[in-house]
């Protein structure tokens, strides 16, 4: 499940938050700054997962993504292009 609090979208499960992307919102875009998976968690999608859902929250807000972390960045080149601002 997703939560979108205060610049971060966490993922909880089991009513555990496994991982978060930190955001930024301007006028015409996302800055995607930081993203982060439990430890335990790695290897598992997760971090696909949260950018998948940055992609939606993007998409209904009508703004592009510009990557600032490396991770989202690269997540964002291969699975998603056509959200990248810029």
């Amino acid at each position: 499940m997703f939560e979108v609090t205060d610049n971060y979208i966490n993922l909880v499960i089991d009513g555990r938050k496994i991982g978060y992307i930190l955001y930024d919102e301007h006028d015409d875009k996302l800055l995607g700054n930081y993203i982060f998976v439990d430890e335990q968690e790695r290897g598992k999608g997760y971090a696909l997962e949260l950018v998948s859902y940055f992609t939606e929250l993007s998409k209904s807000k009508g703004k592009k993504i510009k990557p600032i972390c490396p991770v989202i960045k690269r997540i964002l080149e291969t699975r998603y292009p056509e959200f990248i601002y810029g």
